[in-house]
């Protein structure tokens, strides 16, 4: 099988940042100012979930409300894999993980955006299947 790379090589390190107690309109209002599809979730500076734009569709089609409906109520919250914490963990990839093995859990989730984490489970970063998708592009070229 051709090799195509590593997750690492597709993290977006920095990414938009939501905290929890902010609105469905905030999320909305902070998406499309940062030309994203998906967001972090923060209780002060750790790091607790996502928010996709499927998250945010759902909220749309069921009329949630754009001021009172707290990100809490839609997120994907995420308890990283670490000896303390086990349950209700959010998917991820570790930034060593082979390109097309990601893709493979992405797909088998029906995930777009995979949290991405390092040597010992601290979050690096988001990955997006389009990102993924663009260095097996690249790696055929």
């Amino acid at each position: 099988m051709k090799k195509y790379g590593r997750v690492k090589q597709a993290i977006k390190r920095k990414f938009p940042v939501i905290d929890i107690d902010d609105s469905l309109g905030k999320a909305i209002e902070t998406m499309a100012t940062n030309n994203v599809s998906v967001l972090a979730v923060k209780v002060g500076e750790e790091l607790v979930g996502i928010v996709t734009i499927s998250d945010v569709m759902h909220g749309l089609a069921n009329d949630d409300n754009l001021e009172t409906t707290k990100i809490s109520t839609f997120m994907t919250q995420c308890e990283f894999n670490t000896e303390q914490s086990t349950k209700n963990s959010c998917l991820q990839l570790d930034e060593e993980e082979d390109i097309i093995s990601a893709i493979k859990v992405m797909h088998e989730a029906g995930l777009n955006h995979l949290l991405v984490t390092g040597v010992e489970n601290e979050p690096l970063g988001i990955v997006s299947s389009l990102e993924l998708v663009k260095l097996v592009a690249a790696g055929e070229k």
